[in-house]
Parts: C-alpha cells; structure tokens; sequence
C-alpha cells in the first residue's frame, strides 16, 4: 500500500527583485497570483527481496516550483535540508520548475541580476514543502490518466523560404514555409486518492512554455491557474502540480493568429482548457497496481557550446546595428563573455518508477524532440517527461 503527503509554501520575492524571463530588467510592482513550491511525497512500504525479514521502503519527494528555473546549488542545499529533516535520501529528492517568466530571476550570470538573499533562503522553503508533505503522509490509491491537446501548443521554430530557420518570427509572416518541428500534445496525469478516494493530489504534466502573463506582476501564469481551476472542482481541494515537459522549442504562440496573446485574460483561455483536459484524464484515469517505488540518476558530463567563429561574428555584426533586438544584444554580450569553450557540465538526469509509470527529470530547457524520444525508447505506456 502506497503513502502519501502534500505540502506548499508560497515563494514570492521580497519587493525590489528583478523577473526573470527577459533581455531586460523588470522589477515586479505587485503579486498577481502567487508562486509555490508544491511537495508530493510518497512512500511504498514494500518489503525487499534483498532483506527477506525486516520490511522495507523507498520513500521519494517531488517538488515542483514555480519559477523560471532552479540551478543546481539551491537544489543541492533544499535536498540536504530536507533530507535532514525526514531521513528521505537526498538521491530520492525530484526537484524541478515550471518556467514561469514572470518569477524572480534565479540564473546567474545573466543580463537580468539575481537576488542573491533570496536565492539563499529558497532552498529552506522548498524544502519546507516537503517536510510538511512528509509529515502527512496516509494510506493513498495512485491513479494514472492521460488526454491530449495540440491546439495550446506550437513549435517556435519556423523554416523560411530563404532557407534559414527562425526562433519566432513576426506572424502571419508570408515567408514562413511552416514549423521546424512537432509538439507534444499528451497531457500525463498522475491522481493520488485518499483511503475514501478523494483526490488528495495531482501531478499533471504537458509541454508548452507558461510566458503569457507577460509585464511586471509576479504570477504562477497558466500552470498555476489551471491548477487553481481543478484544485477548485474537488471538495477534497487536492494539491495540483504542474511539470513541465520537453518544452524548448515550444509555447503558446499561434503563428496564424494575429492577435497579442499575452495578459491575463489569454492566461485564463489557456488555464480553463488545460485544466479541463487534466480533469478529463483524472475522472478516467486508473487504479495502479501497488508496485514498489524505484529511483535513478546519473550525472552527465556534457560539452558546452563551441565558440565558433560565427557566433563571433554575430556578436560584432549586432554591435555595429543600432537598431539591433534586445535579445540579438544580450546574446553578443554572452558570446563576448563566454568563458565555456572547451568545458564540460556535469548534469543529472533522474528517473523514478512509480507503479506503471515513470518520472523522468531532465537540465535545462530540452526541446520537444528529445523529450519524444525518451517517451518512445520508454519501457512505460506513460512516461512523465519533467524539463528543468
């Protein structure tokens, strides 16, 4: 019989702090909706072959914040602290973002400046989410669903009649050929009922880039609201948490649409249909079999970017046009500053078997292909494909 606990804390920045998200600084001026560190831990009780006698467990915490990213020092501090705290192994502590980009700016070394006070205290917050999940722990049912949608999502990248592919480009743009990719459109829903079947948490997982909010409020964007919007349906208010899939090359942006799709009434369209596809997969989804949890990881050691001649020359070519984008500018300032050429990363990636599925965490901002590839190379029907 599996276990399970909720926990959340909210995770707002304290007044002056930049947003991330942009090639610009925004200093947020008021809390549009609040962001979260949401916990979901589980406990399988299952006695293993290795320990004939004594009975065992795997006990694992996923944490899912709402923030544009979370880099690999707040991870490690918010696993020790909470590891301390529950004797949960760091190794079993999942810890992802939902890449919101109207959070705190939390990247390093970047055109927009970091808050490094908050950076210090957000390791205990999130780790305080899963402490109190931790401490809730009770006898669950895991139920797994699934639905699909591919009218929310696009790929970013379009090919040109001129032969070039662009991140992008102006729409309704008549020299569009088309997209340079696919989407996702599967929507994994992982439901956690209670002993009398309420649901007690959520974990829904899509691709698609959550930048629709837009401006200086600090806000959850979509995954927050259509999270809002299930929680809102159960009387039992489950906690719902958004992962976020393989979503680099993916957002909301309709090419053939001429409409803005920004603010907050377009973060409600989405969030309302979104949310009612994750409800379709929770009210069909089914009992999984009590079977034990398993986790791993590995730590990858991966190539920076060359620093090619080309890019050089980008970055001089931007520098001589006055009129240059901000976003060709913030790129000429990291090529000019690039201090990687050479290097390596050593990067993890993390699986978790829970029951009939798995939870796999990904670095970094992977694009739509690569995610689609580990669904199809899977040894699971559903596999929850986590980026960041």
């Amino acid at each position: 019989m599996f276990k399970a606990g909720v926990g959340s804390q909210i995770i707002n920045p304290p007044p002056g702090v930049s947003l991330g998200g942009y090639f610009h600084e925004r200093i947020w001026t008021e809390v549009h909706d609040d962001i979260m560190a949401k916990a979901l831990v589980l406990d399988d009780g299952a006695a293993r072959a290795s320990i004939p006698i004594h009975r065992d467990k795997t006990t694992v915490a996923i944490a899912v914040c709402d923030l544009q990213a979370i880099m690999g020092k707040e991870v490690a501090k918010a696993r020790e602290l909470a590891s301390q705290a529950t004797g949960i192994p760091t190794g079993n502590i999942f810890i992802s973002a939902t890449h919101t980009h109207t959070g705190p700016q939390v990247r390093r070394n970047r055109s927009v400046p970091t808050s490094e006070e908050y950076l210090d205290k957000l390791p205990q917050m999130i780790a305080d989410a899963i402490i109190q999940a931790n401490a809730s722990l009770k006898p669950a049912t895991l139920r797994l669903g699934e639905e699909y949608e591919d009218r929310l999502a696009f790929n970013r990248r379009f090919r040109m009649k001129d032969g070039r592919v662009v991140f992008n480009p102006r729409k309704q743009d008549p020299d569009i050929l088309g997209p340079a990719g696919p989407i996702d459109p599967q929507i994994n829903v992982l439901r956690v009922d209670d002993e009398a079947g309420r649901p007690i948490a959520i974990l829904a997982n899509y691709a698609c880039h959550p930048d629709v909010m837009g401006g200086n409020e600090v806000s959850a964007d979509f995954p927050g609201e259509s999270s809002r919007i299930v929680s809102s349906v159960y009387e039992s208010k489950p906690l719902v948490i958004y992962m976020q899939g393989a979503a680099g090359n993916i957002n909301h942006r309709d090419i053939a649409n001429p409409d803005p799709q920004k603010g907050p009434a377009e973060v409600k369209r989405i969030a309302r249909i979104l949310a009612g596809k994750i409800l379709g997969a929770s009210e069909l989804s089914e009992p999984m079999e009590g079977k034990p949890l398993t986790v791993s990881s590995a730590i990858l050691d991966i190539a920076y970017h060359p620093l090619t001649d080309e890019l050089r020359a980008k970055a001089e070519a931007t520098r001589k046009n006055p009129d240059a984008h901000i976003f060709d500018v913030s790129q000429a300032d990291q090529i000019e500053n690039y201090r990687k050429d050479g290097k390596k990363a050593a990067v993890e990636v993390q699986a978790i078997r829970i029951g009939e599925t798995a939870v796999v965490g990904i670095p970094g901002e992977y694009f739509v292909e690569y995610g689609l590839s580990i669904k199809e190379f899977s040894p699971f029907d559903q596999t929850f494909v986590v980026e960041l």
